[in-house]
């Protein structure tokens, strides 16, 4: 997601190697409180990121973190931007606010490390929304699954062969967020396996991560095996696997 600052006073949280802490002050307690909170976990996530990602160095650093009071989850000002925005009021608890900001610093990672993620289209924004669940497991809050958008879709688009140039389709991103998490977590690859694969589309970063051209039956053998055409999904979680 992109955006921008916002012009009200701001305070001044803290700062670690990487990350620089601010929040919005007229969110006041909450917002200190999660400023804190984000500063006691950010630099072991921003580590596990960095050996997901190969042991890069984003450039830019370090990450210029907001806390606002917006609700609508995280945004910066483009794939490479270090300055996030993380919405203090967003739904969820403590860990989700945290995974937010894993997920906003592994698109910068991304687009550091290219070899195909791109933020702004549908397999970069599965990868960023896998990678901070992983992280921070099972705090993703009702609005936020995507997986089930896709699944209750008939027929189920393609968005294996094809990457959808954008970053907000729920239908595409519940797409890659499945296929991705059907890779580590069914098929036991690395992240960092997972990563280094990386190609335009998620068909490209199966064939070269196992040398097989068959993405879209192998997966969607599981997929339908498991979760049938024609039946309504609630899934609480982005990752039902392994299966």
């Amino acid at each position: 997601m992109m955006g921008m600052f916002h012009s009200n006073k701001i305070t001044h949280a803290g700062n670690t190697a990487h990350f620089d802490v601010s929040y919005l002050s007229s969110l006041g307690p909450q917002g200190a409180n999660l400023a804190q909170a984000v500063l006691q976990n950010c630099e072991r996530d921003y580590a596990a990121l960095q050996q997901i990602f190969g042991g890069i160095t984003p450039h830019r650093l370090p990450f210029v973190v907001q806390i606002t009071s917006d609700s609508t989850g995280a945004s910066h000002s483009s794939c490479l931007g270090t300055d996030i925005m993380v919405g203090g009021k967003s739904s969820g608890n403590v860990d989700f606010i945290r995974s937010l900001l894993v997920a906003e610093s592994d698109e910068v990672f991304m687009a550091n490390f290219g070899r195909g993620w791109d933020c702004g289209a549908s397999p970069g924004e599965g990868l960023s929304r896998v990678l901070a669940n992983d992280l921070y497991k099972g705090v993703e809050p009702a609005d936020f699954v995507s997986s089930n958008v896709w699944l209750n879709l008939d027929p189920r688009p393609n968005y294996v062969d094809e990457a959808d140039p954008t970053d907000t389709n729920y239908e595409s991103i519940g797409c890659s967020v499945l296929f991705l998490n059907w890779l580590r977590f069914q098929l036991n690859h690395s992240w960092t396996e997972i990563v280094s694969s990386g190609g335009a589309t998620l068909a490209e970063t199966y064939n070269k991560l196992t040398g097989k051209t068959t993405a879209l039956a192998d997966f969607m053998t599981i997929i339908n095996t498991h979760f049938p055409i024609g039946k309504t999904y609630r899934l609480k979680t982005d990752n039902p696997f392994p299966m």
